[in-house]
């Protein structure tokens, strides 16, 4: 077997090739992690470590990402060759903060990396109880936001590592979709990210779907409640192999469902919410491509879905601080433009993810370049689901892996993949044009403007939501609290 060895600061690694590129998988970029701890740095080691499996994942309630272990941050490298200096693209994976991997199949780099000539990682980094409840309140050692924490110390090891693999390390650009995406929005407003990374691409992320400091400590008081644990003796002392368990019982049991776990604005880390960090300028120098799909919750439309997630108790409870006129003006400009049906799993799209991107922009852009897209595409399957352009259904298409994850369901009744590729290769172009000079091709942001590239059987420009949609949120409660700095708080 030819054999592919990196010679880095780390130490020596041995790959193997995957899909024409050369693949690292399951290189540790920290020390195994105490349990609610930031991660330490990992330590340079002798001779040639193999770089060929994958390393075990966060555990979390998906058991089929198993091996899982606390021992999880590991990261993974797919590059078409040591020699020379290629952008990287850094991805962040989702999972609502409780679950989700680098190793994920759909996720695997071979195909973007040879198809851009770009250097892809992807890694773990600690999720659920391990990585976003916030127990700072019972000792010292303790941290919220461990899983960002572990992010930031990802970066680091590229940064210092990168140009070993054929990457340039002063050329990284963060990409993350759904949890991913919402780091990805966090971190150029970071003050401890700064330098680490260039440029940022936000795929269906929620720059407003952060918690504050009282509000991530309650969560974490009902968890103690829920697990019956009174201390951090207590906490330490929980099996690693039963946390998926209790994870999965105080999900059921708090009653927030994909909110449980979030990112806190702790005052530390993450010092104040991204709309108004975005508004003090201090993102500039880093442009932002930032996305969604057109209909990012139409999952809501499928009876038995949006049941199990009480749609109208998550509804009642975003609108119970609105005037009632607000309450039957917004959901009613949607029913007219888009059909009762339709038009609530635009609503929700809109509240949950476009709504705090274009606000975002808004602020983003007085200070940095910043362009827009919306992913609008829909396969047979898709059509015939009435699930439409969904949440992660743009995912095969960036990454060009037809027959993983989604992709295995969503070009099941495709005729034809032809059109379906040329998408995927002009997605990829734009994101690794991007990745490479910080531009994209179409207008970019500003004043208020809002142009999106959609992607769609035809690509056009539009606004990324429509001016009507738009004007019903002002004045409204959720776009005062979405500009909130934590200090009103």
């Amino acid at each position: 077997m030819q054999e592919f060895i990196a010679h880095a600061p780390c130490g020596a690694v041995r790959g193997s090739e995957d899909g024409g590129v050369i693949a690292w998988r399951g290189i540790p970029y920290a020390q195994p992690p105490a349990r609610f701890s930031p991660p330490m740095p990992m330590q340079p080691w002798s001779g040639v470590r193999d770089a060929l499996e994958f390393g075990p994942s966060c555990p979390q309630e998906d058991v089929k990402r198993a091996p899982m272990a606390e021992d999880c941050l590991y990261l993974n490298i797919w590059s078409p060759g040591t020699a020379g200096k290629r952008p990287v693209m850094f991805f962040i994976h989702g999972g609502s903060f409780a679950g989700g991997s680098g190793s994920e199949e759909a996720y695997n780099g071979a195909n973007l990396a040879r198809n851009g000539d770009v250097v892809v990682v992807t890694f773990n980094y600690r999720v659920g109880i391990l990585g976003f409840l916030d127990f700072s309140f019972i000792h010292d050692d303790f941290h919220a936001n461990c899983g960002l924490f572990d992010v930031l110390e990802a970066l680091r090891w590229v940064k210092a590592n990168i140009a070993a693999f054929g990457g340039d390390l002063d050329n990284i650009t963060v990409f993350g979709q759904s949890a991913g995406g919402t780091i990805t929005s966090v971190l150029p407003v970071l003050p401890a990210a700064r330098g680490l990374f260039s440029k940022c691409i936000v795929m269906s992320g929620g720059p407003t779907l952060l918690q504050g400091c009282r509000e991530g400590h309650r969560t974490a008081r009902s968890f103690l409640e829920s697990a019956g644990v009174r201390d951090a003796r207590g906490l330490r002392s929980i099996p690693a192999e039963e946390i998926p368990a209790f994870q999965r019982e105080f999900v059921a049991h708090c009653g927030l469902g994909a909110g449980t776990f979030r990112i806190s604005v702790d005052g530390a880390l993450v010092p104040d919410y991204p709309i108004a960090a975005a508004r003090t300028g201090i993102a500039k120098g880093i442009p932002m491509l930032i996305g969604t799909t057109r209909e990012e919750m139409s999952f809501l439309l499928i009876k038995p879905l949006a049941k199990a997630l009480d749609v109208d108790g998550i509804m009642q409870a975003g609108v119970e601080h609105e005037e009632d006129e607000c309450k039957e003006r917004i959901p009613l400009a949607y029913r007219q433009r888009y059909g009762k049906r339709r038009g609530q799993a635009m609503m929700f799209s809109d509240m949950v993810f476009r709504m705090g991107n274009i606000w975002y922009v808004q602020e983003y852009g007085r200070h940095c370049d910043v362009w827009m897209y919306r992913f609008d595409y829909e396969t047979p399957a898709m059509k015939v689901s009435g699930l439409h352009a969904f949440h992660s259904s743009d995912i095969p298409f960036v990454f060009g892996n037809f027959k993983a994850g989604m992709g295995k369901l969503i070009f099941l009744l495709s005729p034809s993949m032809k059109k379906v590729r040329e998408l995927s290769q002009e997605m990829q172009r734009d994101f690794v044009s991007f990745a490479r000079t910080g531009r994209a091709a179409w207008p970019q942001c500003r004043n208020g403007d809002i142009p999106a590239k959609c992607y769609g059987k035809r690509c056009s420009v539009s606004p990324a939501v429509e001016e009507q949609i738009v004007r019903q949120y002002e004045n409204t409660h959720f776009k005062k609290t979405s500009f909130m700095s934590s200090k009103e708080e």
